[in-house]
């Protein structure tokens, strides 16, 4: 599964919180209201229990939080930016994160979840890709960074 399967207009941010719990609800409402997930209380509950596990702050100034509801038939992600950073992340390499991909799947959908992660990191591999997507300050403007770069990486 490819990213931009997953990913949608009305599934991108730029995010307002400067705080990890904070930025972690914002995407978490968002997947809520365009109704990509149900059940927005078990997706707090769920990304909170693996957060208390271990950050999903991955490096590069990059976190993928990430959770699986059994009521969730395809995978979804909402990705926001964070321009000024979210500096209480915890990333593993200590990094302010500035990108978060929250990946959604179904209980039964490892593989997907795997997928997806693949096809975030080879989108966000380049720090000129970062750069770029994070200079979007608008919902318009982060779709368009992110298919621009997608179709790089398909080119």
């Amino acid at each position: 599964m490819d990213l931009m399967d997953a990913l949608a207009p009305d599934r991108v941010k730029v995010l307002t919180a400067g705080s990890k719990q904070d930025a972690l609800q914002e995407l978490i409402t968002l997947l809520v209201s365009v109704g990509a997930v149900q059940d927005g209380v078990e997706l707090v509950r769920l990304i909170q229990e693996r957060e208390s596990l271990m950050s999903t702050g991955i490096g590069l100034g990059i976190a993928v939080p990430h959770a699986r509801l059994p009521q969730v038939s395809a995978s979804v992600v909402a990705l926001g930016t964070s321009p000024e950073g979210i500096q209480d992340y915890e990333s593993i390499d200590g990094s302010t994160v500035h990108i978060v991909a929250m990946i959604v799947t179904g209980t039964q959908r490892q593989r997907e979840y795997i997928e997806l992660l693949s096809s975030l990191a080879r989108l966000f591999k380049e720090e000129s890709t970062r750069d770029r997507v994070l200079s979007a300050r608008n919902e318009a403007g982060l779709w368009e960074a992110l298919k621009h770069e997608r179709a790089g990486l398909l080119a």
